[in-house]
């Protein structure tokens, strides 16, 4: 008894003990990022198997014993260990430097990154940097590799060009298939400008996405990537997720940002202001639309018109307007003729400063099985240019539903209205105007009309061009977007009774994007455009039907399931309805009141319809075996209805290999090497044409006639028709892209550093164009397949943490892309064909050269390069010749992170090496007298350096200066000017305030497109014209490029 009663003693004494050795922990588990708290954490009581899992609001409770460590681990995050106490909260690190990142890839598959065996390039909203910026394509300038972005100007609503790994086709669609939450939407300007020769520029319609609501892009840049999408990701694709209800709470996570910034010219043009108007180096001519006249100061005295000398206009009273001169049209526009020679800044008055204020409102949550997202949007501009400026407004839904464990459901839906006022370029430019105003007229404080004459345009040239001021009062060039696109979807996860090794899920997903586009072009009466005042409404009708429907096996094989596979079959149907239209009336019967209605007569009353439907049936498996290698093969069958009947079935294959050669047993764990994978890959992709069965139509020189493609109706006075002047091939067929791909990627040093190289080589073959027939045949060209282009790139990207502390951080990011896209051949016969401009200078394709390239006049030039010279002056070759190849040497970016405890900064640096544009508008302010480079040559003779054509010996014509000037600046080869620069694309300063009452508030100061350095003078060398394949290239009075500088804030609770 008594050995039992101690033993009794003793168990109750260790039990005590026990009790007391033991201690409940509680605590919350944390984002350092944000403060948010963080759903799921593991907390594991280090060298056992006790823990928990974190609550929806990051809290969690243990009993454990005293002392014990905790392990608190999380995807993607750091795993901490920490010393259990009793109200814990722990803050988990990001881990930037997770290898087994998923990405999602074509068709919304989900993948590690490590599988795949082709280059995948993610961008995130943080390296987007969308601060001050309404458009997509300036957020992804200098932050990607094999990516060219071309944007045409600073002006709002300004068209850009993304061009993925080189041009696939010399004339036609070169632009990117776009995919929004797994919807391919339409993404290509509504209408061109014209081979930029007129008109104004057209926004292509990634402007009818915010920024701000995108999560991340993944650019699917090879074939063998963007494969599954079929026919129309020939020119790759992106992939755009937005913003979803991502983190679990309690309640709804609700955000407010807003930025403000003023825009100027990034590079403003600097006239001499020495000499006044005129053409002949002496007189002045208030008439003339040059700077070569006499001295600013000296007007004064000018025979015909100075002030101080005895003239028509003095009439023999040298008392009066001493010390001044006489300028017609200031007294035309009802001021005294009379004026001091003072100078004025027309092109600093005319260009005013910008304003662009973004705003988004969202609210989102994820609470048990159902997420969500709302946000509503505003985009303001007021251009550079008076009465230019855009209007975006935005909303934007999203839902995910877990029903239960077979069904998941939700949508995503998106509606923007666009409003667009825009500048006119080329021949219908202002720019010219504002640039070449002499240094001495008053262009803004001057009237620019005649008293009590509205239409009367006073200007100090003839109105062949408008007064800008006049335009800004009077014309208009408009578009105005309704848009709304979006997507539902089901899956259903079959329960297979196979075990956890095998999983089955069926996806249905049907997706529409419509819009409508209203466009205008309005021009008054007396406009230069029409002095008879015109008015144009045209457009375009957009509805696109998408179903794609998917089935997924995967499946884990072996006793440590070391291999994986998968399965994806699907079906794709699009089904894409366009109508456009066209009313153009003329002759205004009165001023004030710019509609049809008041128009004398109906010139053009165009519309009609397009349709095209695609049915594609595609496979997709994947091989894995020990996270070591990769196999993935695909293939695709498309029939499309836009090509000739017996001719509309495709199929496209592709296949990528990869190996992650540091699962090798030699390499795990090693020092230095944290990750290396090779890839290879290899995909055949096409583009498909337009065939229509030949027609009747009313021939260009029909009176009262107007063509329009596939048909035209005839005006009154018709008599008859003619076939199409294009013949089309009832044997056409896509054009097909064959691409090969390989590359490394490396990690080290404990992944703080990682490497990318990729090579990539494209064949395209059976360009589709219209190819030159002889006159006989009854046509014009053959629309049909031919010619070769082929395209080596190369990509190396370099991302860097040079520092990493709790308090402070340092990312470093470097991309380069080197492009050499070729034009192997065209058709038998066919040297060149054109892409845009004049009659010359113009941009195209020719065989031979990179693509593309410029063709004009030349200077004559001997053997030895020496120019051939006629009476001492410059003179152009008879015919056109390459005048050089547009495209750069190579790209580089520069990227950089940087954060010390609430301080954060981002900033890119964007650089391009070599390339050329024709620059008009340079060339004929040279010609004008009217830049800083024509300084030397307004006074004086010269004997120019070159060789005499007419003795074949050394130059020794003395000629003036100004006739050797204007002579060498009358040659295209004049201007053609070196893209190289270097710009500071963006500058982002922000400040995380410290949390308080549970709102969180960051402010940021920011700059975009400074610092500009450039080899082009006065001008920005991106500034162009065109909204197609010669964007970039081309140059003649387009908007110039602005600056902008803001801050904004954003606030969370």
């Amino acid at each position: 008894m008594e050995k039992r009663l101690l033993m009794f003693l003793a168990g109750l004494f260790l039990s005590v003990g026990a009790a007391v050795a033991q201690m409940q922990v509680t605590g919350t588990v944390v984002s350092s990022e944000d403060g948010e708290p963080i759903v799921g954490a593991s907390v594991m009581v280090a060298g056992t198997k006790t823990g928990t899992s974190t609550d929806v609001d990051g809290k969690f409770g243990l009993s454990v014993q005293a002392g014990s460590k905790l392990v608190v681990t999380y995807l993607g995050m750091r795993p901490k260990t920490v010393t259990a106490s009793g109200n814990m909260k722990i803050k988990l690190d990001p881990d930037n430097r997770v290898l087994d990142e998923v990405v999602v890839t074509a068709m919304g598959i989900t993948r590690e990154k490590k599988a795949l065996g082709y280059a995948s390039q993610v961008l995130d909203a943080k390296d987007l940097n969308t601060s001050g910026t309404s458009s997509l394509a300036s957020a992804m300038q200098g932050k990607l590799t094999g990516v060219d972005i071309r944007t045409s100007s600073g002006a709002p609503g300004a068209s850009a060009q993304i061009v993925i790994r080189g041009a696939r086709s010399f004339d036609g669609n070169n632009t990117p298939l776009y995919v929004v939450d797994g919807m391919p939407i339409s993404s290509t300007p509504d209408f061109d400008t014209e081979d930029s020769v007129k008109g104004a520029d057209n926004a292509s319609r990634t402007i009818d996405l915010n920024p701000d609501d995108i999560a991340s892009i993944n650019v699917l840049k090879g074939q063998a990537a963007s494969a599954l999408y079929g026919i129309r990701a020939s020119n790759g694709v992106i992939l755009i997720t937005t913003k979803r209800g991502s983190k679990a709470s309690a309640k709804p996570i609700i955000t407010f940002s807003t930025d403000l910034s003023a825009q100027t010219v990034s590079r403003k043009f600097e006239r001499q202001t020495v000499y006044a108007q005129g053409a002949d180096g002496t007189n002045y001519n208030p008439n003339n639309s040059m700077s070569w006249g006499p001295k600013i100061a000296d007007l004064p005295n000018d025979p015909k018109y100075g002030g101080n000398v005895n003239n028509t206009y003095t009439n023999g009273d040298l008392t009066s307007h001493a010390g001044m001169y006489y300028n017609p049209k200031y007294a035309a526009a009802g001021l005294s003729g009379w004026a001091k020679p003072e100078i004025h800044d027309n092109v600093g008055d005319f260009f005013r400063t910008g304003f662009t204020q973004n705003s988004t409102f969202n609210i989102s949550q994820r609470k048990n099985d159902v997420s969500y997202s709302f946000s509503i949007s505003d985009t303001y501009q007021n251009g550079i240019i008076p009465s230019t400026g855009m209007t975006r407004t935005g909303a934007r839904g999203a839902v995910d539903w877990k029903v239960d464990d077979r069904w998941k459901a939700g949508f995503s839906a998106n509606y923007s209205s666009v409003k667009v006022k825009a500048a006119p370029g080329a021949n219908s430019g202002i720019i010219n105007v504002v640039y070449s105003a002499p240094a001495e007229y008053d262009l803004k404080g001057t009237p620019y009309h005649a008293p009590g004459k509205p239409t009367s345009q006073i200007l100090f040239r003839s109105t062949s061009f408008n007064n800008p001021y006049w335009w800004a009062a009077n014309d208009e060039f408009s578009q105005h977007t309704n848009r709304v696109f979006g997507n539902a979807y089901a899956e259903f996860t079959p329960k297979l009774n196979w075990g956890d090794r095998y999983h089955l899920v069926f996806r249905e997903q049907a997706g529409l994007d419509t819009y409508t586009s209203n466009n205008a072009t309005v021009a008054e009466l007396g406009s230069a455009y029409n002095t008879k005042g015109e008015v144009e409404n045209y457009g375009k009708q957009i509805n696109i039907f998408n179903n794609l429907l998917t089935a997924n096996f995967t499946a884990k094989w072996g006793a440590d399931r070391e291999w994986d596979f998968g399965l994806v079959l699907g079906n794709e149907f699009n089904h894409e309805y366009h109508r456009i239209w066209d009313y153009d009336g003329s002759g205004l019967a009165f001023y004030g009141q710019p509609t049809i209605a008041n128009t004398a007569s109906v010139d053009a009353h165009e519309e009609y319809h397009e349709q095209e439907r695609t049915v594609g049936f595609f496979g997709q498996a994947s091989l894995s075996w020990q996270d070591m290698l990769y196999l993935t093969v695909t293939g695709r069958n498309d029939k499309i209805s836009s090509m000739p009947r017996g001719n509309r079935s495709f199929f496209y294959p592709s296949v990528s290999l990869g190996w992650i050669f540091t699962e090798l047993p030699p390499l795990k764990e090693h020092p230095l090497l944290s990750y290396g994978k090779l890839r290879l890959s290899y995909a055949q992709v096409g583009q498909a044409g337009r065939f229509y069965n030949n027609y009747m139509y009313v021939p260009a020189y029909g009176s009262g006639m107007y063509i329009y493609t596939p048909i035209s109706y005839p005006l009154g006075g018709a008599r008859g028709y003619a076939p199409y002047y294009v013949k089309f091939d009832e044997n056409l067929k896509p054009q097909n892209t064959s691409n090969w791909e390989t590359g490394i990627d490396l990690a080290l040093f404990k992944s703080r550093v990682k490497l990318e190289y990729t090579l990539s080589y494209q064949d395209v073959k059976d360009q589709i164009f219209d190819v030159p027939t002889a006159g006989s045949s009854g046509y014009q060209a053959l629309r049909t397949n031919a010619g070769r282009m082929t395209t080596w790139s190369h990509e190396f990207a370099l991302n860097a943490t040079l520092l990493d502390h709790a308090d402070y951080s340092l990312d470093f990011g470097l991309n380069f892309t080197k492009v050499t896209n070729k034009v192997k051949e065209l058709a038998h016969g066919v040297e060149s064909i054109m892409l845009g401009g004049f009659v010359e200078p113009q941009i195209r394709a020719q065989a031979g050269y990179t693509y593309p390239n410029i063709y004009g006049k030349a200077f004559k030039r001997t053997k030895d390069g020496s120019l051939l010279l006629r009476n001492g002056l410059p003179q152009a070759t008879s015919a056109s010749v390459n005048l050089g190849e547009c495209a750069p040497d190579f790209n580089m970016g520069f990227n950089l992170h940087a954060r010390y405890k609430r301080l954060s900064l981002a900033a890119t640096l964007d650089w391009q090496k070599g390339g050329c544009m024709y620059n008009g508008t340079l060339l004929t302010m040279n010609f004008f007298g009217v830049t800083k480079a024509s300084l030397d040559y307004h006074e004086g003779t010269m004997v120019a350096e070159g060789i005499d054509e007419a003795t074949g010996k050394k130059n020794t014509v003395k000629v003036s200066k100004q006739d050797y000037y204007q002579a060498y600046n009358d040659v295209t080869e004049a201007g053609i000017y070196d893209t190289s620069y270097l710009k500071l694309r963006d500058v982002t300063l922000t400040y995380q305030l410290p949390k308080f009452a549970g709102i969180d508030l960051s402010v940021y100061g920011f700059a975009r497109n400074v610092l500009v350095w450039a080899k082009m003078p006065d001008l920005d060398p991106e500034s162009s014209q065109g909204n197609g394949n010669m964007s970039g290239y081309f140059e003649r009075y387009s908007v110039p490029s602005t600056s902008s500088f803001g801050g904004g804030f954003k606030l969370t609770f």
